[in-house]
């Protein structure tokens, strides 16, 4: 495909990547440019020996040379296996040691983080390091190459038979609860069962011909390669690329570039909009935002603050393709909040622990996909080296029928429309009371005062959970554990106040933003913490 690129359209501007946006310092890459030079690294791969089917783990930061590899393992028929370039110690070695890949592709920055593992790695072959940009004083140890000396290879095309079978990509869960697991991709189907050429379809939807597309979220994801990178190759519409997220940069970035669409995480969307404000909110060409978990609380606010449109949307990477969304169905007047509904041709559902469908609208319970005997194996998820959770997603219901469980708790209103609630493994089960994590933070993050909050539960002396939050105020502002209380009195139910608050600087996070609450909760109850039941905090029951 990058070959066709090249003939059709080489010249046409495809990526600029801000290297640094406060110097000023910017690069572009025309499709042919894509092209050439994934072929000298795929070369240059070629000439150490890697092979059709060998594995090349990429822990690289968003950067040209990180598609380079990507399409690079495309042409040669070789999987990259997607790194979170947070991930250190036992979690990173159990990534590179289950993906079975020979080779590892990484950034200068975190060279550190495989020496440390170098030795446990016997199946590694190759230690690739990128060093764009390196400090005055790095060096590259003894028996490590730098990815610029392999990119030293002809640009040739790459003559090796490519089947729809062969495995293209991993792509790993976040693994918030445990270890996490490899989502596989294969040539043949990308992603939602497509290839490339099929996912096409979807740059219609989405996008329109004179769009601009930004994304700063991190490569190794999904969002930022399905719902932007991809989309703007096959589209052949122009691709910013940034870093990482800024908060106090991004309107700045979108101004300058002409950005009209971006894409969002639901976090992101309450930081932007509690960023100082500023008389040119409104002075930017973005028309929509592309939006996955946006707090309904903040949807009209940060539509009229900045003066875009939210398309709210739902899908997973190991969703099985299933989808909702509000695309072409904007003239139903999606209420404010909405995931959309399934598209024509898919049945989505919420459905209860005891596998029974629930027709009552504004039930909580799971979200769940009909998964028809025609496109069982299509829908089927294959988790690499995982048999039984791969099997587990799609089960039969009450009802007889096969349903994919996406491990996401939603309800239905009387229209169809479909709200998020919270994922499954967070919900906190109080005195036989099930609690929304998602509903606590939501209504804590409501305060003045609050940048962000967390809500998990940790054990209490009776077996189950205690409702405990951490929260992070924004910068210069504080408060008392009972202002904070006296905030969430009146606004949740009393059995939803939390028990235990502990004021943190930070919540751990994945590079998308993600809370890793299985970090807080294994940290539990500290010196710092306020337990509201010992310290006589009464709560009302009216």
């Amino acid at each position: 495909m990058s070959k066709h690129k090249a003939e059709t359209v080489g010249d046409k501007v495809f990526m600029t990547y801000i290297r640094d946006f406060d110097k000023e310092l910017d690069e572009q890459y025309t499709f042919k440019d894509m092209h050439v030079m994934s072929n000298r690294l795929a070369n240059g791969l070629i000439n150490l020996g890697l092979k059709k089917g060998d594995g090349v783990a990429l822990m690289e930061i968003n950067s040209p040379e990180f598609l380079w590899a990507l399409f690079a393992t495309f042409k040669m028929g070789a999987y990259s296996v997607m790194v979170n370039i947070s991930l250190r110690g036992e979690g990173l070695k159990f990534i590179i040691d289950h993906s079975e890949a020979s080779i590892v592709i990484i950034h200068w920055s975190f060279l550190d983080a495989i020496l440390d593992l170098r030795s446990q790695l016997p199946k590694i072959k190759y230690i690739i390091v990128d060093t764009n940009e390196a400090s005055t004083d790095f060096k590259l140890p003894k028996g490590i190459i730098s990815l610029q000396e392999v990119m030293q290879a002809s640009d040739d095309d790459i003559e090796i038979e490519i089947y729809i079978d062969d495995i293209s990509m991993l792509m790993y869960t976040a693994g918030t609860t445990g270890l996490p697991k490899a989502v596989t991709f294969h040539q043949g189907r990308l992603w939602a069962g497509l290839n490339l050429q099929g996912l096409r379809t979807y740059v219609d939807i989405l996008y329109q011909p004179n769009d601009v597309l930004f994304t700063s979220l991190p490569l190794f994801h999904s969002n930022a390669l399905f719902i932007t990178s991809f989309p703007a190759y096959l589209g052949e519409l122009p691709l910013i690329l940034g870093k990482r997220f800024s908060a106090s940069r991004h309107w700045d970035i979108c101004r300058k570039y002409g950005v009209t669409v971006f894409n969002t995480l639901g976090a992101m969307v309450p930081i932007l909009l509690k960023q100082p404000e500023r008389h040119n909110d409104k002075d930017h060409k973005v028309r929509g935002i592309l939006s996955a978990a946006c707090p309904k609380e903040f949807w009209v606010a940060f539509e009229e603050r900045f003066g875009v449109k939210i398309l709210e949307g739902y899908a997973a990477t190991d969703g099985g393709g299933f989808s909702l969304g509000i695309f072409g169905l904007e003239k139903q007047n999606p209420p404010v909040g909405t995931m959309g509904k399934p598209p024509i041709g898919m049945i989505a559902e919420i459905m209860n622990d005891d596998g029974v469908i629930l027709e009552e609208p504004e039930k909580i319970g799971e979200l769940v996909f009909l998964v028809k005997e025609v496109e069982v194996k299509l829908r089927q998820v294959n988790y690499y080296k995982d048999e039984k959770a791969s099997k587990n997603l799609i089960r039969e219901g009450k009802d007889g029928q096969k349903w994919f469980h996406t491990g996401d708790m939603a309800y239905k209103d009387k229209d169809g429309w479909f709200f998020f609630v919270d994922r499954k493994r967070d919900a906190i089960r109080r005195r036989g009371e099930n609690i929304a994590s998602y509903s606590i933070e939501k209504v804590i993050n409501l305060h003045d005062k609050v940048l962000e909050s967390a809500a998990y539960g940790v054990k209490s002396e009776l077996g189950e959970d205690e409702v405990m939050v951490a929260v992070v105020m924004k910068p210069g502002e504080s408060m008392t554990p009972e202002e904070l209380l006296d905030f969430c009195q009146g606004k949740m139910a009393y059995f939803m106040i939390p028990r235990y608050i502990d004021f943190v600087e930070k919540l751990p996070k994945s590079e998308l933003h993600r809370i890793m609450k299985r970090f807080l909760k294994e940290r539990g109850i500290t010196e710092t913490t306020y337990d509201r039941e010992k310290e006589g905090y009464e709560i009302k029951r009216g």
